[in-house]
């Protein structure tokens, strides 16, 4: 145990020290996103998530931490899907010839850690079995990042994520279940927050 929190701490000096510089971001967005489950479409929706990320822990490449929340309105069934993405990702700055501050274009690749739960009427779906629609699944996510800075600490986003869930239970949700898949689309403002700056 001593020895996996030694090795996580050298890696995490390292991580900073090698970063030209650590932020917190927040701030609302909104997303149009398609989920992929069932033949289903979703709609727009206002949200707000959160960001750490580091830049430059090698040229041009960073690391970036992120958290949001989506909710899938299925209006034909009265159910609401409700997934809560959190991501790490390697992020590379595909503009590194431009020397500017105020504009940053990046892809992006990781994999995320996914909390999701099927409501009825805002509780939680009990299914037939006396299990609970309520998982924890792992994923993958790539996308593209594109953002504008007017002034020095905010930021206007655009970015387009696609997320792949592996969630498939056939023995807890039948042989029709299929792993989702998201496709997000959305712009927002963010705050930042510098932590460390080198």
């Amino acid at each position: 145990m001593f020895h996996t929190f030694l090795s996580s701490m050298l890696l995490l000096t390292a991580i900073i020290q090698g970063g030209d510089k650590i932020q917190f971001s927040a701030g609302p967005h909104y997303s149009y996103y398609l989920l992929y489950q069932d033949d289903k479409e979703a709609q727009g929706e206002w949200g707000i998530g959160g960001e750490i990320s580091i830049t430059n822990v090698i040229p041009n490449i960073g690391l970036k931490l992120r958290g949001a929340r989506l909710r899938y309105e299925d209006a034909e069934n009265s159910y609401v899907y409700e997934y809560t993405p959190l991501s790490l990702c390697t992020s590379f700055n595909i503009l590194p010839f431009l020397k500017v501050e105020w504009l940053r274009l990046s892809v992006e690749t990781g994999f995320g850690f996914y909390l999701w739960q099927g409501l009825h009427d805002d509780e939680v779906i009990e299914l037939p079995t006396g299990e609970k629609m309520e998982e924890k699944d792992i994923g993958f996510v790539g996308g593209l990042t594109i953002q504008l800075r007017p002034i020095k600490l905010i930021v206007l986003e655009y970015s387009t994520r696609y997320n792949y869930i592996a969630s498939a239970d056939i023995y807890k949700y039948g042989f029709t279940d299929k792993d989702e898949k998201i496709w997000e689309n959305g712009f927002g403002l963010k705050v930042i927050i510098p932590l460390v700056r080198r």
